[in-house]
């Protein structure tokens, strides 16, 4: 009707302009008034990637549909580097909700990169899940920052039988490096081939490997005083660590021949029951059962060993993966990133999916046997739907622990050195255990000062 009391010309015009603006309306949709855009995680478009990539672009589906008003743009992201992430944050495009590596704490919230959960928290149903010394390492200023969902604590597996048949009782919660050597001692059999424990030593897990000693005898690699980060791994509690990993070697003769082992070796050999006695995180056990053929019902867990002196304890490494939200988004996404953060976080779908692998497992002849660091008390609803799981593919779904060790493990974490954790281990830590296991003459003190120094003049002298 419009069109019938204006002349041609102006038709023309007026009919264009309407094409025009339903043509921008239909490429760039107006954003409605109370719509939230979130930007989340996906993996870069690589084929590895895509399989879980269409897993999370299935979950956005559900998320979106459960929460109308939010948006989620995927933003292919990985933490791989912290200069990546550095780039993203400084052009306001990293994602709204992260995970990060359990070293990050310290790094991400002194910068106010992160927000703390604590109020979140307080009114987030699944709460009293979660086992409280799990928070540690996302700790900052009393507040907490992060949500574990993933990661390890070490600890030791070793071979039940083996300990049986040489009289070495199995260890208890409270067992110390004296139990640790006795056990190490009687199971070493070098006739056989034999040895009591195989250390990693080769890599950078040479290092890694090393800081547990250290923890347990009360030791650290890295302080915050003052207003700076210092190297500490040269003190007494250090040395005495690689001075008793030296003496595994020269004085008591209760390592593998060929101690150079990175971290697939040790569990080869520990498969192929030639030492009783290995530090495992998560997947050790995988290579030593479904590599190497090793009876599920010998391998015994236990905490670390609780070093000597008054500052000993029970401590092996805790890494692994938080959740955190960005401090640079609104109000109103970071609301919106706390549910995407907490949607189908230990539900029912993860328990569906973790019954439907259990044919996989069968048709492949192979057992789910890698250990699992869940944040979570034993009585919880999640636990207790995996532990049903468990028990009826208890043929296919291994898992370790009596109740009492799951409950204790979380307090034996100790978080890795927060700056560059790798780089201490496998260029600085590393050649040091090489060192004194390579040369019965090699000084730990001496060997521990130099490196310390180097690391601290190369490295934490330019923090910030």
């Amino acid at each position: 009707m419009l069109f019938m009391v204006v002349s041609r010309k102006t038709s023309v015009v007026v009919l264009l302009v309407s094409l025009t603006v339903l043509l921008l309306v239909s490429l760039f949709p107006v954003k409605a008034a109370n719509q939230i855009t979130l930007k989340v995680v996906i993996g870069p478009d690589t084929e590895d990637n895509r399989a879980q990539n269409l897993v999370t672009l299935e979950k956005i589906k559900r998320f979106e549909a459960a929460n109308p008003g939010i948006v989620c743009r995927p933003v292919p992201f990985t933490y791989t580097t912290r200069q990546d992430f550095f780039i993203k944050q400084a052009s306001r495009t990293a994602p709204d909700v992260l995970d990060v590596w359990a070293t990050e704490c310290e790094l991400l919230a002194s910068r106010n990169w992160i927000i703390p959960l604590d109020d979140y928290i307080k009114t987030w149903d699944k709460a009293d899940w979660v086992i409280p010394s799990a928070y540690a390492p996302f700790r900052y200023n009393g507040k907490i920052y992060g949500i574990p969902f993933a990661g390890y604590v070490k600890h030791v597996i070793y071979n039940k039988r083996m300990f049986r048949e040489n009289g070495v009782p199995e260890p208890t919660l409270d067992w110390t490096w004296e139990d640790f050597l006795n056990a190490a001692v009687k199971c070493t059999d070098k006739e056989k081939g034999i040895a009591g424990f195989a250390p990693m030593t080769k890599g950078g897990e040479g290092g890694w490997a090393l800081t547990d000693f250290i923890y347990q005898a009360g030791g650290e690699c890295e302080v915050y005083e003052n207003g700076k980060w210092k190297a500490v791994f040269d003190s007494p509690e250090a040395v005495t660590a690689l001075q008793f990993l030296k003496d595994l070697k020269w004085k008591y003769d209760v390592l593998p021949a060929n101690w150079s082992n990175g971290w697939t070796d040790v569990y080869n050999i520990f498969g192929s029951e030639k030492v009783a006695m290995v530090f495992d995180a998560d997947w050790g056990r995988n290579v030593a059962i479904n590599g190497q053929g090793m009876d599920p019902n010998d391998i015994g867990v236990a905490i670390m060993p609780k070093g000597p002196g008054p500052k000993g304890r029970h401590m092996g490494v805790q890494g692994g993966n938080f959740y955190v939200i960005n401090a640079l988004s609104t109000p109103e996404v970071q609301d919106a990133a706390w549910k995407w953060l907490t949607f189908e976080l230990w539900d029912e779908e993860d328990i569906k999916a973790l019954a439907a692998s259990a044919a996989d497992y069968r048709a492949q002849k192979q057992y789910r046997a890698q250990f699992e660091y869940i944040p979570l008390k034993p009585d919880s609803p999640y636990i207790k739907a995996r532990e049903e799981v468990f028990a009826q593919n208890s043929d296919v779904l291994l898992s370790w622990g009596s109740e009492e060790f799951l409950m204790k493990l979380p307090e034996t974490a100790h978080i890795e050195p927060p700056i560059e954790a790798q780089v201490l281990y496998a260029q600085f830590l590393a050649p040091v255990v090489q060192a004194v296991l390579s040369d019965k003459n090699a000084d730990p003190a001496k060997l521990l000062k130099d490196a310390n120094a180097r690391f601290q003049k190369e490295y934490l002298d330019h923090v910030y």
